[in-house]
């Protein structure tokens, strides 16, 4: 056995952050609290993100924990490139999910500590998926981004709305976690071994037989519960429509990338074997459900009067553009390095043009309207400054240039044009995808629409919309990091391509 520990500082320290707010909170005055312990986890992810980015400088790589038993690795937990990108967006992410929470969690009477402690729990889970080298420490690390999720989707507790979305969500995700679990033990059965390695290597020694095809089948199923895939999405509209505001931002964001960081990983284990022979049936699979998440999610979006129920639909169509971009790295004869530089562009733009809109969300949703009377009709008028980030945000979401999110669309649809060529169906999937960036732009338009050109109720003329220097900070991040990575967006590309490559195993 290796042990390296010093590698999981990081994931220490949000996990010492999580015990640090509860007792901040049992310490400090009702008064004080929400302050106090949004401080705690704010400090406790930067220090986190501060050592990710010091060893991305420093080229740190090497394995956490190893056990190797008679020459045949056990378990593990490693550091690379791409896991090393991974941790640092969800460390990103969980900064400004924390500023985003600030004006929700100045609403509460009670729970700030625990609402940051199961936020920072969560993060920690997501943090620690993308270095697993074994099925069973993968099970273990997307359980506790699941449960912590499970609990922050039912915060409030006298909301029956939040209620029941936690409550959809846990049935929804005791399905998907039994699946999970139930193809770990078929993959055992098969291969005799939980390591990815060991799994890989016995994809690639030939045909294999049908308990590992059933069991990689159940893994994939499992895993695209989480990710929102067609149809396996029932559960998002009514969860993020119930769901407090912040915690649906987590949802779309950080929960999400921790399914398609595995998927990303399984795909270079069971769709791309060392021969280099995908097995068709995974593959056809993947393209198929990418192409009905992509129209399904983007077709719910077109009549949605609500928008949280709007960005809910949004991001299984987003979901549908990442399954493409996965498919197409699995295609034989595919550079699996550009789909995965994509995948990895695109969820960093989505991070910050997501949190961004939620920002926004928070404030509007949270702010006194009459009962039938929309917060959103002309929100320029009461708020220029949430109306300017909002209509940025959507924008990006259709993929409108310069933008971040224009980039993202372009290289996910550029590795899957790329793909076609060796998998022909992935031309429909391109096409979908070209005609979803027209749909998109006409749903959003009617929202910006509504809060530029219509005018508010009178009654809420002379209720502007005040904006707390936490959630200011985290717009401005996040409008600047929509244009940044839009007009120059080569540093960001090159540092997805070095975890890309990390991850397909070929020299920087």
């Amino acid at each position: 056995m290796q042990l390296n520990l010093h590698l999981l500082l990081p994931e220490m320290l949000v996990l010492g952050a999580a015990l640090a707010v509860i007792v901040t909170e049992l310490l400090l005055p009702p008064g004080r609290r929400a302050r106090a312990t949004a401080f705690t986890a704010f400090a406790g992810l930067a220090a986190a993100l501060g050592l990710l980015v010091s060893g991305w400088m420093d080229g740190t790589t090497g394995s956490a924990f190893l056990l190797v038993k008679d020459g045949v690795h056990v378990t593990g937990w490693s550091v690379d490139a791409f896991s090393t990108f991974t941790r640092a967006l969800a460390a990103t992410g969980g900064l400004l999910l924390v500023l985003l929470s600030v004006p929700y969690t100045r609403r509460m009477d009670r729970g700030h500590g625990e609402f940051y402690a199961v936020l920072l729990f969560a993060l920690a889970g997501v943090m620690l998926v993308s270095g697993v080298g074994d099925l069973l420490s993968m099970f273990v690390c997307l359980e506790l981004v699941t449960i912590s999720s499970y609990v922050l989707a039912a915060f409030k507790r006298n909301d029956v709305r939040s209620t029941e979305a936690g409550l959809k969500y846990l049935v929804v995700g005791s399905v998907s976690s039994a699946l999970l679990l139930m193809g770990i033990a078929f993959l055992f059965g098969a291969t005799g071994t939980l390591s990815l390695q060991g799994l890989q290597a016995a994809v690639a020694s030939g045909s294999p037989d049908s308990l590992l095809v059933l069991g990689a089948t159940l893994l994939m199923v499992g895993i695209l519960f989480k990710v929102g895939a067609v149809p396996f999405h029932v559960w998002i509209p009514d969860v993020y429509e119930g769901a407090p505001s912040p915690v649906t931002a987590f949802l779309s964001t950080a929960s999400k990338s921790a399914g398609l960081v595995l998927l990303m990983r399984l795909a270079q284990v069971v769709l791309v074997p060392a021969t280099g022979k995908p097995e068709a049936a995974w593959l056809w699979l993947l393209v198929v459900l990418s192409g009905l998440t992509l129209l399904l999610g983007l077709l719910g979006a077109m009549r949605q009067q609500h928008m949280k129920r709007l960005l809910g639909y949004s991001s299984i169509g987003h979901a549908g553009y990442l399954l493409a971009a996965i498919a197409a790295t699995s295609a034989a004869g595919a550079r699996p390095e550009q789909g995965i530089t994509a995948i990895l562009f695109y969820l960093a733009a989505f991070f910050f043009t997501n949190l961004t809109a939620f920002a926004v969300v928070v404030l509007v949703g949270g702010s006194q309207s009459p009962s039938g009377v929309s917060p959103w009709a002309g929100l320029a008028r009461r708020s220029p400054f949430l109306a300017l980030a909002m209509v940025l945000a959507l924008l990006s979401l259709a993929g409108v240039p310069p933008l971040s999110g224009f980039f993202g669309k372009f290289l996910v649809l550029h590795s899957v044009v790329a793909g076609a060529s060796h998998q022909p169906l992935l031309w429909v999937v391109a096409g979908l995808g070209a005609l979803g960036i027209l749909i998109s732009l006409y749903f959003y338009l009617v929202w910006i629409g509504e809060m530029w050109f219509k005018d508010p109720a009178p009654e809420l003329v002379a209720q502007p919309i005040a904006v707390p220097a936490s959630t200011r900070a985290l717009l401005w991040v996040g409008m600047l990091a929509m244009l940044g990575m839009g007009v120059v967006m080569g540093p960001a590309y090159g540092w997805a391509q070095t975890a890309a490559r990390a991850l397909v195993g070929s020299a920087p």
